[in-house]
């Protein structure tokens, strides 16, 4: 019958068997535990879009200004100020938007985003946001017609009224318009807002309107 009991040994022998089994070197670190540095140095900041943002073609790109929260007003609204010696007219890419190629983050419009190094030699810096953007269409008040597209203000309807929406857009094509006698023909009456929607396409803004046709 085999002997279960725990072996008793003495401390003669102990020693001995110690010296059969050296003590365990140090393992050298797994590649994917061990601390390796990190990822290019980064910080995150808070940007106001400025006007005149690069748009055409429409892309993510916008034009913004670093600043920082500075105090609520008396009606308890968050007021924003100018960080001094910060970013101006830095570019910032909206991630959210760069595979539809569409532009809708609107002029003022505070964004946090982050500052981190390209891949370049030497490294540049990128400034990346993640502003999503559902809306595929939007009002505009027809301006003027160059013969072969459309300048455009974009409108928001508000207690007021409609209002403009940030800077005007032009290029903007009608792809309503099938015929030779239909080309321009957004562009009047003179002296009366013509109101239409614009559509986002991978080209940028577009309107798809046909004329009244007797058919």
């Amino acid at each position: 019958m085999p002997n279960d009991r725990p072996k008793l040994r003495t401390a003669t022998e102990a020693r001995r068997r110690l010296g059969e089994h050296p003590p365990r070197v140090a393992r050298p670190a797994d590649r994917l535990t061990d601390v390796t540095p990190g990822q290019p140095p980064y910080r995150l900041l808070w940007f106001r879009i400025a006007a005149g943002a690069p748009g055409e073609p429409p892309d993510e790109r916008y034009y913004a200004d670093e600043v920082r929260p500075k105090d609520a007003g008396t009606d308890g609204r968050l007021e924003w100020e100018a960080v001094p010696g910060g970013l101006a007219q830095a570019v910032m890419h909206n991630m959210a938007e760069a595979a539809a190629h569409t532009h809708l983050l609107s002029t003022d419009m505070i964004v946090h985003a982050e500052e981190r190094l390209d891949r370049s030699a030497p490294p540049a810096f990128l400034y990346l946001a993640d502003v999503p953007v559902a809306a595929t269409e939007r009002l505009a008040r027809i301006v003027s017609y160059d013969g072969t597209s459309y300048t455009v203000q974009p409108v928001v309807y508000g207690a007021g009224g409609m209002a403009n929406d940030g800077s005007p857009v032009s290029g903007v094509v009608n792809l309503g318009e099938l015929w030779p006698d239909e080309k321009g023909y957004l562009a009047g009456p003179t002296g009366y807002d013509r109101i239409v929607s614009l559509v986002s396409t991978p080209a940028g803004w577009t309107i798809i309107l046909h004329p009244p046709r007797m058919v």
